[in-house]
């Protein structure tokens, strides 16, 4: 889904489905007791049952196959983005019969593990939807299966990613990264051009410094890892890794002010993004509890 329009004061306060995310119960117990009067909040999510907090079963397949309206149809989806993935290395790479079994073989197996562990978190919820402390529990496996969803099956740890480095040839390989790399750069194309028409209407940006920002945007930062929800902020998050010197002259003082809170928010989305497998994490360790990055050292028992 494309991002939508916002206005300056919303592209301050974040994207409100955010907050699903970080509160699920504040917003849950808000849709289980009181009618919901923002339309771009999302839709319901809770029901009031015998006067107890209550979440349909619906609602689960909608969170993780954010996009369907439910699980059979979200698992369509997923098996025919595999089948398109698969004809296209078969295309690009002119597999064998046995290098397309192995690689088949590999993206069920990734499938059906990612299934079995929707099924598995499916019971605990089902055993938990009508308590509202135990929920916030809950959320926090299902927040994981959600993110899976959205990123792909097939990052670096699965079965077919692992399967694609040992059974295709180096040539094979050079080839559908080739693919790939030309993929990312499209779609970042895309999402920058969205993501400045969005600020065009904020900072009222003129034809020409339009395109001499998305010349600098695309030629000065790299596409994200992956893609998803999260793809304006990421061109928010490039565009506060330019130089000012090389930002601020394209525009007169009124929109370089008015563009600070755009790349603040894009500052202000790191952790989001390394979350989504979007920007590497750095290096070191991340204690999530108060995003704070400590350096790897070998001696760990250095005088304080």
């Amino acid at each position: 889904m494309l991002p939508r329009n916002q206005s300056e004061d919303s592209t301050q306060r974040g994207p409100r489905w955010l907050h699903l995310l970080a509160l699920p119960i504040l917003l849950l117990a808000s849709f289980a007791f009181a009618a919901d009067e923002d339309d771009d909040d999302p839709p319901a999510a809770a029901a009031q049952v015998n006067n107890r907090f209550f979440i349909p079963e619906e609602h689960f397949d909608q969170w993780i196959f954010q996009g369907s309206n439910n699980a059979a149809a979200g698992k369509a989806r997923i098996e025919s983005s595999v089948k398109i993935k698969l004809a296209e290395l078969r295309r690009v790479c002119n597999l064998t019969e046995a290098q397309s079994k192995k690689l088949s073989l590999a993206a069920r197996g990734d499938m059906q593990q990612f299934f079995e562990e929707v099924e598995v978190v499916r019971k605990k919820f089902l055993k938990v939807r009508n308590d509202q402390n135990a929920f916030n529990q809950i959320w926090q496996e299902i927040n994981p299966l959600q993110q899976k969803q959205q990123r792909g099956l097939f990052g670096d740890s699965s079965f077919f990613a692992k399967t694609v480095r040992n059974t295709l040839t180096r040539e094979q390989q050079e080839k559908y990264q080739v693919v790939l790399d030309d993929r990312r750069r499209f779609r970042y194309q895309a999402a920058a051009e969205v993501a400045l028409h969005n600020l065009s209407n904020t900072l009222g940006l003129r034809h020409e410094q339009h395109e001499t920002i998305f010349k600098l945007l695309i030629e000065e930062t790299q596409p994200p890892l992956t893609f998803g929800q999260y793809d304006q902020y990421y061109v928010y998050y490039s565009l506060a890794k330019l130089p000012d010197t090389k930002l601020k002259p394209l525009m007169d003082e009124r929109q370089w002010k008015l563009l600070q809170p755009h790349l603040q928010q894009g500052r202000a989305m790191v952790a989001n993004l390394m979350q989504q497998g979007m920007i590497e994490p750095p290096k070191g360790r991340i204690l999530k509890s108060v995003r704070t990055i400590l350096p790897d050292v070998e001696n760990h028992s250095a005088a304080p």
